[in-house]
């Protein structure tokens, strides 16, 4: 009995090894736009300074909650929707990089997630990714129901009317390399060529506006740094905002990992803090920051470029299950908001952005008839 259970770990050891990921979803052509090919449909030219920009992020294949989010996104008429990352909710196999199939042959690996101590338990499982992809794929499978086609069905309106969509990839989107190369291929901006899986990095200029987005990477233990000092990300940030500085455009950065949080579940980056805002932002007119990845709503304030007050605008409340406050909230957390659907309209003008975090009632979860807005402020625009 036992040499015959090795025999059927050692086959499906081999097999996983030589075949990758157990399930994997091709994206639907008939999801993308006509016109584009990707998830976005062009880029129309706006009125000179001034736009209507909604921000969501971290959907994770809540389809309830997600079509309520773009519904009520769709009835505000924005110019253009910005998606702070993680459409999807797959998980790494075994909390191991997708070395394209050789990580099924790894018979330990240190178990660590940034906030998690409870994981480092873990590390005593042998051949994790190949455990956690068959025997453990029932509890948290590595590739959770929808995928990718999910989250273009529930954009789907986005699309029919013409809105464009920005998009930044979340840890989530990237842990396996067929999710970073089918992110990049339609997320990619439109009318621009297509980015590398390992280059999701790029700017957008629309109505004297610079949209910044930028690739914070999986934060797992091993994996590939997408921003490493002197690195290529975060030379090209530097030249993009001296560019705007130079041109007179007002600068909007968004990605997926905030640099600052108080949520108890996940805190802020801190390689983000000091090599994004600390080493680049705070010397330049940023106009605001924008991200997803702690499932509630947050807004930060604190100085910038020449002392100026920044805000850090935290949106990830869109699906993913909900993260709650900690007991101390960061220095300049003006606001946090828990366990609400909500997104955050922008009004961009020549003086300034106007922003408002705004609630979702979505069917079937629980309601607790917040205020909305939720909170509104006033940013400057350089």
């Amino acid at each position: 009995m036992v040499f015959r259970s090795a025999c059927i770990a050692i086959a499906a050891l081999l097999a996983t090894a030589a075949c990758g990921p157990l399930s994997h979803a091709a994206v639907r052509p008939d999801l993308l736009d006509p016109t584009t090919g990707r998830a976005s449909p062009p880029l129309p030219t706006a009125p000179p300074g001034r736009m209507r920009v909604a921000v969501y992020g971290d959907s994770q294949g809540n389809t309830a909650a997600h079509q309520a989010i773009v519904a009520a996104i769709l009835a505000e008429k924005p110019d253009l929707v910005l998606f702070a990352g993680d459409a999807i909710d797959h998980l790494p196999a075994g909390h191991m990089p997708d070395w394209g199939g050789w990580q099924y042959l790894v018979p330990i690996w240190p178990q660590y997630v940034r906030g998690y101590a409870w994981v480092s338990l873990l590390t005593v499982i042998p051949f994790p990714a190949v455990i956690h992809e068959t025997l453990l794929g029932a509890i948290a499978p590595p590739r959770r129901p929808p995928d990718l086609n999910g989250w273009l069905e529930d954009t789907a309106p986005l699309r029919g009317a013409g809105i464009p969509i920005l998009a930044a990839r979340g840890n989530h989107d990237a842990y396996h390399q067929v999710d970073q190369e089918q992110f990049a291929r339609i997320f990619s901006p439109p009318g621009a060529p297509e980015l590398a899986p390992d280059g999701f990095w790029y700017s957008v200029d629309r109505a004297g506006w610079r949209f910044l987005v930028l690739d914070t990477g999986t934060d797992m233990f091993g994996d590939r740094d997408p921003m490493p000092e002197g690195g290529p990300q975060l030379g090209w940030l530097e030249e993009r905002l001296s560019d705007a500085d130079r041109l007179g455009l007002r600068s909007v950065v968004l990605m997926h990992l905030p640099p600052f949080s108080s949520g108890k579940e996940e805190r802020g980056a801190p390689w983000v803090k000091r090599r994004v805002v600390e080493g680049i932002l705070d010397r330049h007119p940023v106009a605001l920051v924008l991200s997803g990845h702690v499932h509630a709503y947050e807004r930060i304030v604190r100085p910038g470029f020449e002392g100026r007050p920044v805000n850090f605008v935290v949106s990830g409340g869109a699906g993913g299950r909900f993260f709650h406050v900690a007991d101390r909230r960061v220095e300049g957390s003006a606001i946090f908001v828990e366990e609400v659907r909500s997104f955050v309209l922008l009004d961009l003008g020549p003086d300034g952005i106007t922003g408002r975090a705004l609630p979702v009632k979505v069917p079937g979860e629980e309601w607790r008839n917040p205020p909305s807005p939720l909170d509104e402020f006033q940013a400057p625009s350089r």
